[in-house]
């Protein structure tokens, strides 16, 4: 298992912004709810300490 860097930016109280090698996300929430949006169209919403999460990418509408 390898070694991972993360570089967090906090921005207020409910706003994230995370940075690591391969790419970049946002999160957005709480101490009971998250929703974390990465640069690859990815999101994930975690209800805190209940193991409950559900992840969805988000689809491309060009046309």
């Amino acid at each position: 298992m390898g070694f991972k860097f993360t570089k967090s930016i906090k921005l207020g109280k409910f706003l994230k912004i995370n940075k690591t090698k391969k790419g970049a996300s946002v999160t957005v929430g709480g101490k009971d709810l998250k929703v974390t949006v990465n640069d690859k169209k990815k999101v994930k919403a975690t209800l805190t300490g209940t193991g409950i999460s559900y992840d969805t990418t988000l689809k491309n509408n060009k046309k």
